[in-house]
C-alpha cells in the first residue's frame, strides 16, 4: 500500500529533480527548447506559467516517440504500471504520464495568462511563454498580437516585443503581417508622442523603430510583394522620419561628433526622406473611409507620416523635398482632420499630433470656404 501511495505521489508531481527515479530513466533527445520562467511578484501568474509548462510545454517538447507514449491511449496503462522518467535538462527530469489532448489547458486559458501579464505589468516571461505556445500548436491570431503590442507599449515594454520579434520563428510573431506592423509603428509614434517627442523616451522609440525596420529585411519578417511588404510602406518610413527628426531637434540629445557620417542623424533623416518620397504611391489615401475600423487604420497609418512631413523641412536635412513635403502635409491634413472629428477613440484623439490637427480644424474649414 505504501509503495502504491508513493507511486501516485510521483505521478501527481511530474517535474522533479534527479534524485526521484521511478523504474526507467531515459535521456532527453528532442531538439525543442522547453521554456523556463522566472519568478514574478504575482503568485497567480507564477502558478499559471508553471501549469502550462508542466501540462503543455514539456509534453509537446518531448521527442515524437515519447509524445506518443504520453498522448496515445494504448500506452496509458503501461505508463501507469511502469513509470518512465526522461531527462529534460542536466538537472531536471520529467515523469511521462498519460494525457488526453482535450483535457489540456485551452487556448482560452492561454489568453488568460497573457491577460495576467498585462494586468500585473509582468512581461518578462512573455517571449518564453509565446515560444511555448508556438511549439505546442497554440496559434496566436493577428488581432491578439495587436492586443499584446498595444498593452506592452502602454506598459513601456516595447523592448520585450523587440525580443519576441527577434525570436520570430520560435514565437510566431512576424512583422510581415501589415496589420501587426501598422499597430507596432503607431505605438512607437505614440511612445514619442507621450514624451512630447523629446528626451530618452523618444530616442528609445527611434532605436526600436530602426531595430524593427532592420528585422524586416529578414525573410521571416518580409514579403516578396512590394505593395504589401511592411518595410516599404509609408507608415513605417514616415515613423522613422518623424522620430529621427524629433531626435535631431532635441537640444539635450548626445553629441554625434564621434560617429561615422552614415550613423549621424542628419544622414538618416535624408535617407528616410528619400525613401518616403519613393514610397508615396503606397500611401493609404482612403479619404472616404466609412467604417470605424477603416478610419482607425487610416489615422494610424498617416499620423506619423504627416508629422514627419512637417518636421523634416525644419531640420534642414531634407531641403530638396521641403516644398513637396509641405504640400503633401497640407493634403494629409485635409484628410486627417475630418477623420479625427469622426472617431471617439481616446487613444487617437489624445495623441499630441491629433490634438494639433484638431486645433487647426476651424482654420482649415475657413480656408476650405474661401477656396470654394
Amino acid at each position: 500500500m505504501a509503495q502504491t501511495a508513493m507511486s501516485r505521489l510521483f505521478l501527481q508531481s511530474s517535474v522533479r529533480q534527479s534524485i526521484l527515479r521511478p523504474a526507467q530513466v531515459r535521456n532527453y533527445g528532442s531538439n525543442a527548447v522547453i521554456p523556463s520562467f522566472t519568478s514574478t511578484p504575482s503568485t497567480e501568474l507564477n502558478a499559471a506559467l508553471q501549469r502550462f509548462r508542466e501540462e503543455v510545454f514539456i509534453p509537446y517538447g518531448l521527442p515524437v516517440r515519447q509524445q506518443k507514449s504520453v498522448f496515445k491511449p494504448k500506452y496509458a496503462k503501461q505508463l501507469e504500471h511502469e513509470p518512465v522518467v526522461v531527462k529534460i535538462s542536466e538537472t531536471e527530469e520529467y515523469t511521462l504520464t498519460p494525457k488526453k489532448r482535450h483535457e489540456l489547458p485551452s487556448k482560452k486559458e492561454a489568453m488568460e495568462v497573457l491577460h495576467m501579464m498585462v494586468s500585473t505589468g509582468e512581461f518578462g516571461n512573455l517571449p518564453a511563454f509565446l515560444a511555448g505556445l508556438k511549439m505546442s500548436g497554440y496559434a496566436v491570431s493577428s488581432n491578439r498580437w495587436e492586443y499584446i503590442i498595444r498593452k506592452a507599449s502602454y506598459a513601456g515594454k516595447l523592448p520585450i516585443i523587440a525580443e519576441v520579434a527577434r525570436r520570430g520563428p520560435a514565437t510566431g510573431l512576424s512583422l510581415a503581417d501589415k496589420n501587426i506592423a501598422r499597430v507596432l509603428f503607431f505605438e512607437l509614434h505614440q511612445t514619442a508622442s507621450r514624451a512630447s517627442f523629446e528626451g530618452e523616451q523618444t530616442a528609445q522609440a527611434l532605436k526600436l523603430a530602426e531595430d524593427f525596420a532592420f528585422m524586416m529585411n529578414q525573410e521571416f519578417h518580409s514579403t516578396k510583394d512590394v505593395t504589401t511588404d511592411p518595410k516599404c510602406q509609408p507608415f513605417v518610413i514616415g515613423t522613422l522620419l518623424e522620430l529621427a527628426c524629433a531626435k535631431s531637434m532635441d537640444k539635450n540629445a548626445p553629441s554625434e561628433k564621434e560617429l561615422a557620417p552614415s550613423a549621424k542623424i542628419g544622414f538618416r533623416i535624408r535617407d528616410y526622406a528619400k525613401k518616403l518620397d519613393a514610397s508615396w504611391s503606397l500611401l493609404n489615401q482612403d479619404v472616404e473611409a466609412s467604417t470605424l475600423p477603416e478610419l482607425v487604420v487610416s489615422i494610424q497609418e498617416n499620423l506619423a507620416v504627416y508629422n514627419g512631413l512637417l518636421l523634416a523641412p525644419q531640420t534642414r536635412k531634407a531641403a530638396e523635398e521641403s516644398k513637396t513635403f509641405e504640400s503633401r502635409a497640407l493634403k494629409l491634413q485635409k484628410t486627417l482632420i475630418p477623420q479625427l472629428q469622426r472617431v471617439k477613440n481616446s487613444q487617437l484623439t489624445s495623441d499630441l499630433v491629433s490634438q494639433q490637427l484638431l486645433r487647426k480644424a476651424p482654420q482649415a474649414k475657413a480656408e476650405a470656404k474661401v477656396e470654394a
